[in-house]
């Protein structure tokens, strides 16, 4: 039985939907050398299995052979003229042809069954000939109801179609109406047929019996093996379900895990967007009434602006820039992270001097909160690494110290060691839970709530990226209420700096 090509990642589960599909679909696992029954009982199952067999056969350039018998041919016609099927354009290049019972098993001289598989084998033959790429047959089998000889020999018929058809360009559907005949004919046809039509479902036959145990040639040892086959047949078939059920649910847990990390990201976006608006805009709004009264006093009746007035206005703006240029390179290295277009400069550093050099420079901010500053960095500590991302470091480890330390005094600490230096930032703050400690270092992520505490929750996210760039690694520790220690280790002669 010839199956599509399966489609998407999974083939099982292609071959699963196909098997239980509508029966166009079903019937695209049959290919020529099959072998079918159709068993029905009423007439809308008869016609939900014929009809779309013989398009697919149109369709596949197969001619289509049907042999009629309680059904006229102009019945049979106007059912398929009402599912689509062109039966004068069809009937005119010879794809559909109707036959009576007659033509076709020789009624009512005595049914031969090697006649009959040899008739197909003529039709097969013809068929290709003329252009076709096969020949898809089917016949109505009531005949064999008023013949003396049919039921009798329709077994042995049965079994030579079974022997002919695999390697051939031939594939039939026998058609049994299931009030007709005997419930001993139907079991016999079940064991027939290797595929079976019920109604307007295909199925992969269990019952089927070769050849050789239908017409009793096949020896017990035989069909003892056949028999064992068919249970670990169905054992696999249930290994596949559940493996497929299994499969399904392991999916559904993680779409319901996507959803959930694609609402979180939703909330996150929104969350950065309203903290990252704020932010922005506070360093914006004080230069902005700087500036203005700055302008008032100048277009106003004094003279002159005094210069001390003027020099602290500009300072004051110089300020607010710096904060928000911050804020933008903040976003800027975000972006590049992001995108993997972060380059670093190697060069020979000492970090003891870039530690001293960034805490000096936030020795005033660290006067207006109320924290000293006080930094252990006497001893050249060298290494290569990337000055400019060195002093980001540094800057955002001090910024998030100073944020954080509750008025209290930060250290900085520098170390060598054997192939690497420590770079220690320490606070004595409000500490951090312990449950947040690897939390704090992705992005737009804080330990407390961000109306409290400003800052686009970027910090220590890009202090982990940088030192991870240079082939290090960052750590927290703390307790709630008494500080925070962050300690960098960097390798002195990275890998990628040489």
């Amino acid at each position: 039985m010839q199956e599509s090509a399966p489609l998407g990642s999974s083939p099982s589960l292609h071959q699963a939907g196909v098997a239980v599909g509508e029966t166009s679909q079903q019937l695209t696992r049959m290919g020529v050398g099959d072998h079918l029954c159709l068993i029905y009982e009423h007439l809308e199952e008869h016609v939900a299995a014929l009809v779309p067999y013989l398009k697919q056969g149109l369709e596949r350039g197969e001619r289509c052979v049907y042999a009629l018998d309680e059904h006229g041919e102009r019945e049979l016609a106007a059912m398929l003229e009402a599912h689509g099927v062109d039966v004068e354009g069809e009937r005119a290049r010879h794809a559909l042809v109707f036959l009576s019972y007659r033509d076709v098993f020789g009624y009512p001289v005595a049914f031969n069954p090697e006649r009959m598989v040899r008739l197909i084998q003529e039709l097969e033959h013809e068929a290709l000939r003329e252009g076709f790429t096969g020949l898809r047959t089917t016949g109505e089998m009531t005949w064999t109801l008023s013949s003396a000889s049919g039921c009798e020999r329709f077994l042995r018929y049965e079994a030579l179609l079974n022997r002919y058809l695999p390697g051939s360009r031939a594939l039939t559907v026998c058609q049994y109406h299931r009030g007709r005949f005997r419930p001993e004919v139907i079991r016999d046809v079940l064991r027939a047929h290797p595929l079976v039509f019920i109604g307007d479902e295909v199925f992969d036959n269990l019952f089927f019996e070769s050849p050789e145990m239908l017409l009793g040639e096949e020896s017990a040892a035989r069909r003892v093996e056949w028999m064992l086959t068919q249970l670990r047949r169905v054992r696999a078939s249930e290994r596949t379900l559940v493996a497929l059920g299994t499969r399904l649910a392991r999916q559904a847990d993680e779409n319901a895990r996507l959803y959930e990390e694609a609402r979180e990201a939703v909330r996150a976006r929104d969350d950065f967007l309203s903290v990252a608006s704020h932010e922005l805009k506070t360093p914006l709004t004080p230069l902005h009434l700087r500036l203005q009264a700055l302008r008032r006093e100048a277009e106003g009746t004094i003279a002159h602006v005094p210069r001390e007035r003027v020099a602290r206005v500009v300072e004051g703006a110089e300020h607010q820039l710096r904060k928000l240029t911050g804020l933008v390179d903040d976003l800027l290295d975000v972006s590049r992270l992001a995108a993997g277009k972060l380059l670093l400069s190697w060069e020979d550093v000492d970090l003891a001097e870039v530690a001293r050099e960034v805490v000096e420079g936030f020795a005033q901010q660290g006067e207006r909160v109320g924290s000293p500053l006080e930094v252990e960095a006497e001893l050249p500590v060298m290494g290569r690494w990337d000055r400019l991302r060195l002093e980001q470091v540094v800057t955002n480890l001090l910024s998030n110290a100073l944020k954080y330390g509750a008025g209290r005094p930060v250290r900085v600490k520098v170390e060598g060691g054997p192939g690497q230096a420590v770079l220690e930032v320490r606070d004595e703050g409000i500490g951090i839970e312990p449950e947040h400690l690897m939390r704090i270092f992705g992005k737009f992520e804080r330990a407390v709530s961000g109306r409290h505490y400003g800052g686009l929750g970027l910090g220590l996210y890009i202090a982990r990226q940088m030192v991870e760039a240079m082939e290090g690694h960052i750590e927290a520790e703390s307790q709630p209420g008494r500080g925070a220690t962050f300690r960098v280790v960097l390798p002195r002669s990275p890998e990628h700096a040489a």
